[in-house]
């Protein structure tokens, strides 16, 4: 009978670990899930003006990796001061590129 009492503890102490385990496993893996951003690709258009002249624009347009519109558009912004010297940003336009399970659209 000790026998027996002794194997009952000992598998209820490998079951309790075994579902101790598993919880915390599965709990981890929720909060990594969670807290993950992910990256899309962002369509952003940026429309400048000349800073000496009122009626010279230009149009630029890019592709950009970001968490969010605001940081892709942030991206655009940050490369037109470094690249892009005389012009203001009068405009800009930011979209997201739904990224399709097809192999291929024909619309991009």
């Amino acid at each position: 009978m000790l026998r027996t009492i002794k194997s009952k503890v000992v598998l209820t102490t490998l079951l309790l670990l075994n579902l101790t385990t598993a919880l915390a496993a599965d709990k981890y893996y929720e909060s990594a899930v969670m807290h993950k951003v992910s990256a899309q690709q962002f369509a952003v258009s940026a429309i400048l003006r000349k800073n000496d002249q009122a009626s010279t624009i230009r149009l630029v347009q890019s592709i950009e990796v970001a968490s969010s519109k605001e940081e892709a558009s942030g991206l655009l912004l940050s490369r037109i001061k470094r690249e892009i010297q005389g012009y203001s940003v009068l405009e800009t336009l930011v979209s997201p590129i739904i990224e399709s399970k097809k192999g291929c659209d024909s619309w991009v």
